[in-house]
């Protein structure tokens, strides 16, 4: 989308309230409707939401790492892992993956936990992926998104299948929503506390920080952070599928998370030609995070911190 005179104006405004922002964007999707639009966007410091059908379940691709993060601090806070921990990594086993970098390196080499999840949320890499979900195991993975009442995520394999198409279903696929999204991101930000059953841990300060951190080293010139001035205060996941673009990120000013968001444009394969479909959806998202930056400035200026 080039910044014709009309966006241009709204980058222009300074800033405007999530509400007018979210109804601006439901105008904007229907510019090209054959793709699918969902959104969440929380305001943590005033606890608001605006959402966009966002209970809607979509391929989770590359955004499901930040419930494998989640899952793999709380079995350390349990005391199951440690983030020093060894984990001996051989390419192979992992099949054929070329996202990330470990498939480039000779193998086998030992790693610790803390180094494959920034490995995974900061170089995307599925080698790293399938070695934690191995410690995880699919089934705790799944038992997590019951447990925290994540209704539209669901663990079907470790890493994705090279096999499918652009039309796949979502039975052939790992699923989730903006809604479940939002949801995992902010347990990194107001931790698990009454989440989870009774008794159930609490994911304590360190543990929280070391997974936000490790969302601010994604090394991707990302969707959410491509229209941003300066990206210092952001921290995402986004995700390439098939047929979907989705990200999910939290906006940081004054040393403060305030503003946890996903996005998520499906359907990208009804997009008829000559339309570029992903640059379609990565100029949404991008418009769309700039203004929910711009929202953050201005609600939560500097000054006042």
């Amino acid at each position: 989308m080039k910044v014709e005179p009309e966006v241009q104006d709204w980058l222009d405004s300074g800033g405007w309230p999530l509400h007018v922002i979210g109804q601006r964007m439901i105008e904007r999707a229907q510019h090209e409707s054959a793709c699918s639009y969902r959104w969440c966007i929380y305001d943590v410091v005033r606890g608001t939401r605006h959402a966009f059908n966002e209970h809607a379940r979509v391929p989770a691709s590359s955004t499901r790492k930040l419930y494998i993060l989640v899952a793999v601090l709380l079995l350390i806070e349990h005391g199951e892992l440690a983030l020093s921990d060894s984990v001996v990594v051989d390419n192979q086993k992992a099949g054929v993956q070329t996202c990330g970098g470990l498939w480039l390196l000779d193998s086998p080499r030992v790693f610790t936990v803390a180094e494959l999840l920034k490995l995974m949320m900061g170089l995307s890499d599925n080698v790293a992926t399938f070695y934690l979900v191995d410690l995880l195991r699919l089934e705790r993975l799944n038992a997590l998104s019951t447990v925290l009442g994540l209704a539209g995520t669901w663990h079907l394999s470790a890493v994705p299948s090279p096999a499918l198409t652009a039309n796949h279903p979502l039975s052939a696929v790992n699923t989730t929503t903006a809604s479940d999204l939002v949801t995992a991101l902010s347990i990194l930000v107001e931790g698990a506390k009454n989440r989870l059953p009774a008794g159930g841990a609490f994911i304590r300060r360190e543990l929280c920080e070391f997974g936000l951190n490790s969302m601010r080293a994604q090394q991707d010139t990302t969707a959410v952070r491509s229209w941003l001035t300066d990206v210092d205060q952001v921290g995402d996941k986004h995700g390439i599928g098939y047929r979907n673009y989705n990200n999910v990120a939290y906006l940081a000013h004054g040393g403060a998370v305030r503003i946890i968001f996903s996005i998520i444009v499906d359907d990208l394969h009804r997009i008829e030609s000559p339309m570029p479909a992903f640059a379609h959806a990565r100029d949404f998202i991008a418009l769309f995070s700039r203004l929910l930056n711009d929202y953050t400035r201005l609600e939560y200026p500097s000054k006042e911190l």
